[in-house]
């Protein structure tokens, strides 16, 4: 109820704004400084309390005892409300009005680009996609947890099975209700700003329609910009990269394949995924960036590593090392750079310079501890996608578009004695 009275309040204040009109984003950088103050309230017992579902805890010897954050981790989150206008995400994706009214080719190429992909998907891609649409909500990280590995990801779902991990199901799972999401885990305020139709509205007779037995009908008739199920993806791999950066490319790559789960079903376009995931990235940046969601985050970490080296009687990186992967990281790192951009048109100038959002360098945060702040900003500008796409802002504030963050996560960084940053 409190996600929900928060969704109203801000519909409430942003109701009567304009549409959205392409402008600088804002300068953001929620980073506190390393002294700043945070709270450190005691945790209770499990005891036999649940997080889901009133699922009695599972207790083995020897086995770590699960610990749920206290009431007081419910609020305090200066991350709840976004750094950017209205505090929700629309400003992330304020060149998708210019592009509706000014761009038809752009936009004919999105219509064409999900027929093609929707008609000519695999029978294996379908079913990845349905149970995508399902999980969005709840078990999500059931559906996810596959990018972490074979055994890995085996022991991941048996642990949230038992209902062994509150910390971890009480930020990043539980739908739309998850904690780590509040306003980044819906678009629903922004699809009705931007109020763009679905492919499967506009051109109903090309596209095939994927009926799921035992859901309701997935082919939504609410706008379709931007990708609610990928912006939710987006941020839930990106802060489990964080917490489990022995993974972080694959995990980063299960959620841009989990937008593009949307296309295959032919309920959103590529524009619609693309924005999500911009969205989930400045989301979790936003929730990084926040020292007392950091601080709930690092002790999620800590109950999922220690619970599945216990299982598992590896440590984490014993057991990635041996672990059947996922994808390889060169699989994930090209396959994203198909998906960065859909082979849209390059509407703006080709060769303008990355600028990075002074929020994103923090997504690094868990796979590269020892880099400064700008010499993450710097991977992430060396390992960023082509300038230039429909949704590639090159003004101040920085394009979240061209962020790459699986290439960026599986790059091997070398710093020379300068402090100079280089990456392969």
């Amino acid at each position: 109820m409190k996600k929900i009275a928060s969704l109203l309040l801000v519909a409430a204040s942003v109701s009567a704004a304009p549409t959205v009109a392409a402008q600088p984003l804002a300068d953001v950088n929620l980073q506190l400084p390393a002294n700043a103050p945070v709270t450190l309230p005691q945790l209770r017992d499990a005891g036999t309390g649940s997080s889901t579902g009133g699922v009695p805890v599972q207790h083995d010897a020897g086995a770590p005892v699960p610990q749920p954050f206290t009431p007081d981790y419910l609020t305090g989150y200066i991350s709840d409300i976004s750094a950017y206008d209205y505090g929700i995400y629309s400003q992330v994706n304020s060149l998708f009005p210019e592009v509706r009214q000014n761009q038809p080719e752009t936009m004919q190429a999105n219509l064409d680009t999900v027929v093609r992909i929707n008609n000519t998907a695999t029978p294996e891609q379908v079913a990845r996609a349905q149970e995508d649409a399902i999980a969005s909500e709840g078990g999500l990280l059931t559906a996810l947890s596959p990018a972490l590995g074979g055994e890995f990801g085996a022991a991941f779902r048996a642990a949230l099975d038992e209902n062994r991990l509150p910390k971890t199901t009480y930020l990043l799972d539980n739908g739309y209700l998850a904690r780590a999401g509040g306003l980044a885990s819906s678009t629903l305020i922004e699809k009705g700003i931007f109020n763009n139709p679905r492919p499967h509205i506009v051109a109903p007779d090309r596209i095939v329609r994927y009926i799921t037995p035992g859901a309701e009908d997935l082919y939504l008739t609410g706008p379709s910009f931007p990708s609610g199920h990928t912006n939710q993806a987006t941020w839930v791999t990106s802060l489990l990269a964080y917490m489990v950066p022995e993974v972080a490319p694959q995990l980063a790559y299960r959620g841009v394949e989990a937008g593009n789960s949307r296309v295959v079903l032919g309920v959103h376009y590529p524009l619609d995924v693309i924005g999500g995931r911009m969205s989930g990235y400045a989301a979790a940046a936003d929730r990084l960036n926040d020292p007392r969601m950091r601080h709930a985050l690092d002790q999620a970490a800590a109950e999922l590593r220690a619970e599945i080296e216990w299982r598992t009687g590896k440590t984490i990186a014993q057991l990635v090392a041996s672990d059947a992967p996922y994808v390889s990281t060169q699989q994930a790192v090209t396959t994203m750079g198909e998906w960065a951009d859909y082979g849209l048109p390059r509407v703006y100038n080709p060769d303008a310079p990355m600028i990075v959002p002074q929020a994103a360098p923090v997504l690094l945060a868990g796979k590269f501890p020892n880099l400064s702040w700008d010499q993450r900003a710097e991977v992430l500008r060396l390992t960023a996608s082509e300038a230039g796409n429909p949704l590639d802002w090159q003004g101040e504030g920085g394009s979240w578009q061209r962020i790459n963050l699986v290439a960026a996560l599986a790059a091997s960084v070398t710093v020379g004695a300068d402090g100079q940053v280089s990456v392969s």
